[in-house]
């Protein structure tokens, strides 16, 4: 599902750089959104072989496009104009990173080992004679 996520936001960074060299004759959203969905979209294909360097740099992206909007908000609000674009992108950046977070502590909690618990050792026939001593040997 996270691997989904990623892929989906790539390609909304992707056309949203689109768009802003459509709308602004924007160059730099070009690059930049083109920059960050490409980076998000090969975070999506090595997620399978790699998931921990790709989700990790998915984070980062989306911390730094967070930066970006949060910029670009305080620059629209002093022109005095609409801040819905940068607005929406900051809380899809947010959401992101939200969900990222989110699967990174539930997959966590999934892979958590749980105590050993010695009294069930003892029906083990495997088990070794070491383990199931209460008092430590004085060697």
């Amino acid at each position: 599902m996270a691997r989904t996520v990623v892929l989906i936001y790539g390609i909304i960074n992707i056309l949203g750089g689109i768009m802003g060299f459509v709308a602004g004759k924007s160059v730099m959203s070009l690059v930049a959104g083109g920059v960050s969905g490409l980076i998000l979209v090969w975070c999506y294909m090595i997620a399978p072989t790699r998931p921990a360097t790709a989700f990790r740099l998915a984070g980062v992206i989306s911390l730094v496009l967070m930066g970006f909007w949060i910029y670009r908000i305080n620059e629209v609000m002093a022109q005095q104009k609409s801040i819905m674009m940068p607005a929406g992108n900051l809380f899809l950046a947010v959401a992101v990173l939200g969900f990222l977070a989110y699967s990174h502590f539930k997959a966590q909690k999934r892979t958590a080992v749980e105590p050993i618990n010695v009294a069930d050792l003892s029906s083990n026939p495997y088990a070794s004679p070491d383990v199931l001593d209460d008092k430590p040997e004085a060697r």
